[in-house]
C-alpha cells in the first residue's frame, strides 16, 4: 500500500518584538530599502515593469542568486507592505508563488512599550515542499534578526 502524502500547511509566519519606535523600521520596509538591513542582499536594482501599477525590485544575495520581486501592497496607514516573488535565477523557483506580507504594530503598553511587534508571514502555493516552508521560517527570522539590529540602540 502507498504511502499517504504528508499534509503541510504553506502558511509562514514569524514575528518578533524590536526595542526601536515604529517610526525608525517603517522607511526601511520598501523593498529598494531591504539591502539596508537584510544582510544576504549586496546589490538592489530597479527594474522596468510590464505595467504601471507597481514596481520590480531585484535583490542580488551573496549566495550567488537573485530575486526579481514586485510590490504588491504598501499602507502607511496600516504600517502594511506585500510582495511577491516574480523570479529567481539562476535555478527558479520550486514553486509557483507566495506572497508575503510584513505588518507593523506599536507596542503601547507594558515593558515593551515604544517598540513594535513586527510580523513577517508568507502565503506559498499548494506545491511548495515542507523544506521550501521550513526554509521560509528560517529565511525570515534572519531577516527579524538583521532588522532589529540595524535599528535597535544598544
Amino acid at each position: 500500500m502507498a504511502e499517504a502524502p504528508k499534509l503541510t500547511s504553506t502558511l509562514v509566519t514569524e514575528s518578533a518584538v524590536i526595542n526601536a519606535p515604529i517610526s525608525s523600521i517603517w522607511p526601511l520596509i520598501r523593498l529598494k530599502e531591504f539591502q539596508k538591513f537584510f544582510t544576504g542582499i549586496i546589490k538592489t536594482e530597479s527594474l522596468s515593469s510590464d505595467d504601471d501599477r507597481s514596481e520590480i525590485v531585484r535583490w542580488t544575495f551573496n549566495e550567488g542568486y537573485t530575486l526579481d520581486v514586485r510590490e504588491e501592497e504598501y499602507s502607511t496607514i496600516k504600517h502594511c507592505m506585500s510582495f511577491n516573488i516574480v523570479k529567481c535565477e539562476p535555478w527558479g523557483l520550486p514553486y509557483t508563488s507566495v506572497l508575503s506580507t510584513i505588518r507593523l504594530y506599536p507596542i503601547t503598553s507594558r515593558a515593551a512599550e515604544g517598540g513594535t511587534f513586527v510580523q513577517w508571514s508568507g502565503h506559498y502555493s499548494a506545491d511548495a515542499s515542507a523544506d521550501v516552508v521550513k526554509d521560509g521560517h528560517i529565511k525570515r527570522r534572519e531577516a527579524l534578526a538583521d532588522l532589529a539590529k540595524a535599528v535597535e540602540k544598544e
